[in-house]
């Protein structure tokens, strides 16, 4: 799907998008084990300049000093939720900021989304506005856990996914993986309501255990290399 069709679905849900996909256990759920990870990564009371890349209704955007959408409504409701940040609205791979502008720039529930070409545009784009040993954090389908469970996503919502191997080979020389995460191991869906959050705790220790890249969802942590993919 092309990169307006993308931004035009995301305004017209953008009113119902927090009850309709958070609003229940399930997203809870998510969200929890979301959250869980962010803490280990960034330290919001750091002096650091921090980008949520596809901010959204600004669920995640209190780890950010800045952030960006290219959904102005979605990027509406962050706004008043999160005063203290400094929005743009603008798409992830051409995001306007100077070179080697951010400590960290991070982004959930993108990359999925995408094809592998605007991934690595992103990628790029991350890697030029990062400070030397900066950070990208994003989130993306595990590939080993829809290989084991023979899921195929024919839709592009959701459709693209990675492992560990595929990372390495998409970042090359400008990043250096430096950890991963797993978010949901056990088939909630399947669980009865009641059961999910008490639950969770446990699942997040089960996701990132030995099997890990087994789980639902793989959260990756690289460490740019700052070798430019510009000249100047």
């Amino acid at each position: 799907m092309a990169e307006n069709e993308v931004v035009d679905y995301y305004d017209s849900i953008a009113s119902q998008y927090d009850e309709s996909r958070f609003g229940n256990s399930y997203g809870m759920f998510i969200d929890g084990q979301e959250r869980k990870v962010l803490d280990r990564l960034i330290d919001v009371h750091q002096d650091s300049l921090r980008l949520e890349i596809a901010c959204g209704t600004g669920r995640l955007t209190n780890y950010a000093t800045h952030a960006l959408d290219a959904s102005s409504e979605m990027m509406k409701l962050a706004m008043e939720r999160h005063h203290q940040v400094e929005f743009r609205c603008a798409s992830a791979t051409n995001t306007g900021y100077p070179d080697g502008m951010f400590d960290c720039v991070y982004a959930f529930h993108l990359f999925m989304h995408l094809n592998e070409s605007v991934v690595s545009q992103i990628m790029d784009e991350a890697h030029r506005i990062l400070k030397p040993n900066g950070r990208l954090i994003f989130d993306i389908p595990s590939k080993k856990r829809r290989r084991l469970l023979n899921h195929r996503q024919v839709s592009w919502h959701g459709g693209m996914e990675m492992d560990c191997s595929n990372v390495v080979e998409m970042i090359g020389n400008k990043f250096q993986l430096r950890r991963h995460y797993g978010i949901m191991m056990l088939p909630v869906h399947k669980l009865p309501d009641r059961m999910r959050l008490p639950l969770q705790q446990f699942d997040f220790w089960l996701a990132n255990g030995l099997l890990k890249e087994y789980s639902s969802y793989l959260v990756f942590e690289l460490k740019s290399s700052h070798i430019s993919t510009n000249l100047h």
